[in-house]
């Protein structure tokens, strides 16, 4: 970013940052012109076209061919389309997502960064030579198909060779036998717990099954039939590549669906009530004894390093059950569970031709394309080093080598301080909330934890032991180190009880910084802005844009994520992240009439997205569906919006470019109408425009008058904050 305008910013935000502690100390077509209507006749006859998002001079500029070279498209009628035209004209989409996109841009920039990082001689060190060391293996397919799944085979026959229960207990304990950490029961993470959120839990989970859902195990539908299909091929195209005979591989199938419906039909997790989550699911070491019965988790656990551990968030009802299964007559039905669980571990990780098969399989686009896109290869590559292991490494890495020092992180940190006071604002001039809702909205506000680029530690794999191929090692047994490493921090970590949600650790995969996305925590009222995110910012306008090109893209995102603790479903969670109280009661810091107004706000606002039919003869919009991430993205542009607002020579223009450029994207009509069904986010066209035209700020920029297809006049305007 030009240094000249974030002096400019700093001077500008030292203005608002005294303002606010004032405020704060005293209370807080298809095909045709995108000035065509794309209504139907239905809609159009008898209605106000000024009703419906548009009036009816959008278009859906996110599928392919809407827009066209010819088309005089002007801003104030079509922002989306007229904004991004030379990006919709040039866009070339990735044969296997049939996508271009900004958010693709973006992970193929951080794959050539991973890349950048394996071949620089400049960067030593024990961490580099790992991931160096790594690279090689992923990389080199010579050597992979040479090997074919022959890297599979000595983890597959050690439980074939298992004979009794008791061994089967040991083999579960390993990290040596069993680095992938399979079994019926297994640690997922240390998290908060959900009743004391300075308290830190080890959560178990139970296996993920090979056919999805728990309901498929209950109800056969086509979905269910569809999924066992291709676990049936899966085991097939490995066992017998391994040499098993078809009847051997049959009987492994059946005992896997054996163990695998037991778990379904006895897994209850997701249904407990908030007495239970705190007094039964919730427990420590003696009340994990008394629940566990004849099934030797304890055992397990400790062996695995988990000894000083002593809370523990568990779907009792499951574990009460286990020792009905833990016998020596289901031994083999259970040793077909683990061996199949060990093909999903390991199944991207042998030679091409498995590589390409489990791509098409089980990989978005997969089935659209022979072969891997330049697009599946970005996101593939990330894909392959978690389940290696292995993120933490890269994680260290890229902040090593892309920042240097900690002026980036200092720039995010300045904004971030500017947009939370600007938040502040916000909050005291909303006129519907009461003075109590006031001061305990921002109370959540500056209680929040913000986590910006780097994490509080650095990953240490100096115990990974990764042989190159010459001397005998392989991808595999690569991914074994790597996650041998993860679950030691993790047991490690579970001995603490305590938790500091202002902390952020590198060993949590969940949270990694080399995503191309940022994160708001509920359960923690913490957001977190990933390194990877501002390759938006640099895909978009390289690495020397402008402060209005960061805040169209990384401020209207960090804006954004702190808006999700104040949406209507952030409100429900405390400033500590808490949703009940020790009373088991639901926590509401806004009062009844309060929480009355935001429900019709929030109503409101998916009510105008409903209106919306974005192509032609479909489905209109679920505005409920959306309507959380649409509070959040216009509660992104307005904190960026209050921040810059005293600001002089501030470019608007080129700050609504900018947001508008983030969202840039091209893709069929099927990919559009299956978004529509499936994503909780507005299509990208309408983050555009239906966010924008919510605001003076915007309307003025461009001159929208009243009959513009930008035109929303502020009566009908739906932002809830």
């Amino acid at each position: 970013m030009r240094n000249k305008e974030w002096s400019v910013f700093r001077k500008t935000t030292a203005v608002i940052l005294t303002a606010t502690l004032v405020l704060i100390s005293a209370g807080c077509g298809k095909g045709g012109n995108a000035a065509e209507s794309n209504l139907s006749n239905e809609e159009g006859s008898g209605s106000d076209p000024s009703g419906i998002p548009g009036g009816g001079k959008w278009v859906d500029s996110d599928v392919v061919f809407t827009v066209r070279s010819e088309d005089n498209i002007r801003f104030q009628d079509d922002f989306a389309a007229a904004a991004n035209k030379d990006y919709i004209e040039s866009a070339v989409l990735d044969p296997a997502y049939e996508e271009s996109s900004i958010f693709l841009d973006a992970n193929k920039l951080m794959y050539e960064r991973y890349m950048e990082i394996a071949s620089d001689e400049a960067m030593t060190g024990d961490n580099a030579e790992k991931y160096k060391a790594l690279v090689k293996l992923h990389s080199d397919w010579d050597e992979r198909n040479k090997l074919g799944v022959k890297p599979l085979e000595k983890y597959i026959s050690d439980i074939q060779s298992i004979s009794s229960i008791s061994e089967l207990t040991q083999y579960q304990g390993s990290t040596t036998r069993n680095p992938f950490g399979l079994g019926l029961l297994i640690p997922e993470a240390v998290s908060t717990q959900i009743q004391f959120p300075d308290k830190s839990t080890l959560k178990l989970q139970a296996p993920k099954l090979s056919l999805g859902s728990v309901s498929s195990y209950l109800e056969y539908t086509s979905n269910t039939l569809a999924s066992k299909e291709k676990t049936d091929d899966v085991a097939f195209y490995f066992f017998g590549r391994l040499g098993f005979s078809e009847k051997e591989i049959k009987a492994i199938l059946k005992g896997n669906y054996r163990i695998e419906t037991f778990i379904a039909r006895n897994s209850n997790i997701d249904n407990f009530n908030v007495g239970e989550m705190f007094s039964q699911a919730q427990t420590d070491r003696k009340g994990l004894n008394a629940l566990q019965g004849n099934y030797p988790l304890s055992q397990i656990l400790d062996s695995r390093g988990y000894l000083e551990c002593d809370s523990f968030y568990v779907d009792y009802s499951y574990l009460k059950s286990l020792y009905k299964i833990y016998t020596e007559k289901n031994l083999e039905d259970i040793k077909s569970f683990l061996m199949m669980q060990t093909i999903d571990s390991v199944k991207y990780l042998l030679d091409r031709e498995s590589y390409e098969k489990m791509v098409r399989l089980y990989m978005s686009g997969g089935a659209n394309y022979e072969g891997i896109s330049d697009g599946q290869n970005s996101v593939l590559f990330r894909n392959d080093i978690k389940i290696c292991g292995y993120l933490p490494l890269l994680d260290t890495l890229y902040l090593e080598k892309y920042y240097t020092d900690d002026k980036k992180t200092a720039q995010i940190n300045e904004f971030t301080n500017a947009l939370i006071n600007a938040y502040a604002q916000i909050l005291d001039e909303e006129e519907w909330m009461s003075e109590e809702t006031r001061t305990a909205a921002g109370g959540k506000l500056q209680n929040m934890a913000v986590h910006l680029i780097r994490p509080d530690n650095i990953a240490d794999y100096s115990a990974a032991d990764i042989k190159s191929y010459e001397e005998g090692g392989n991808l595999v047994d690569a991914a074994a180190e790597g996650r041998r490493v993860l679950e030691t921090h993790m047991a490690v970590k579970s001995a603490d009880p305590n938790w500091d949600r202002f902390k952020w650790d590198i060993y949590d995969v969940s949270r990694t910084t080399t995503e191309v996305n940022c994160v708001y925590y509920s359960n923690e009222n913490g957001i977190y802005i990933m390194a990877g995110y501002l390759a938006m910012c640099d895909a978009s306008f390289g690495e020397d844009a402008s402060l209005e090109q960061f805040a169209g893209i990384v401020g209207t995102t960090i804006g954004h994520e702190i808006t999700h603790g104040f949406d209507s479903n952030g409100t429900k969670f405390d400033l500590y992240g808490r949703q009940f109280d020790d009373n088991k009661n639901s926590i509401d810091w806004m009062t009844a009439q309060d929480r009355s107004k935001m429900d019709e706000k929030a109503s409101k606002l998916a009510g105008y997205f409903s209106l919306a039919r974005p192509i032609p003869g479909q489905q209109k919009v679920n505005g409920n569906a959306v309507k959380d991430e649409a509070i959040a993205d216009m509660g992104g542009v307005k904190s960026v919006l209050y921040a810059v607002r005293e600001m002089p020579d501030f470019d608007y223009d080129e700050f609504f470019r900018a947001f508008a450029r983030q969202y840039a994207e091209q893709t069929t009509e099927e990919n559009e109408l299956d978004t529509m069904k499936s994503d909780m986010h507005p299509l990208p066209f309408h983050r555009i425009n239906i966010v924008l035209q919510q605001f003076d700020e915007f309307i003025e920029t461009y001159d929208i008058k009243s009959g513009d297809g930008m035109y929303l006049s502020p009566e009908k305007r739906v932002n809830v904050w």
